[in-house]
């Protein structure tokens, strides 16, 4: 179906998105740190992104910026963030994002927003 690319320091929540997503039949890759999924997203060429804000190594909005200027609209990025911060959210969907997803998420909410993403990409 695709290629997802979570970039997330927590373990859990990118196992979480990982099961949740394989289930729905997507291949999905997780990164730790910004350096890490930078180099995945080179590499796998994602469909969709989820980008956490706040990582060990960077700032997620950085990475944002990053994956942009290199792939521009190759992929969908959804940033996802413990801090739900409508200035964050704001400048996140102005560089791009297709959503914010303030954490806890609903986890079952998560195929039916890549089925969308990837839709919206083809169109």
């Amino acid at each position: 179906m695709g290629t997802v690319l979570v970039i997330d320091d927590e373990r859990m929540i990118c196992w979480s998105v990982e099961q949740t997503l394989r289930a729905a039949g997507y291949e999905v890759r997780a990164a730790g740190t910004a350096a890490e999924g930078l180099a995945l997203f080179r590499e796998l060429h994602p469909q969709v992104v989820f980008l956490d804000v706040r990582l060990p190594d960077a700032d997620g909005l950085t990475v944002l910026r990053q994956m942009k200027d290199e792939g521009g609209d190759s992929a969908v990025v959804v940033v996802m963030t413990a801090c739900d911060e409508s200035r964050t959210a704001a400048e996140a969907l102005l560089l791009g994002a297709c959503a914010y997803l303030p954490k806890p998420f609903d986890f079952e909410a998560l195929a039916p927003l890549v089925h969308r993403a990837v839709a919206a990409r083809k169109a």
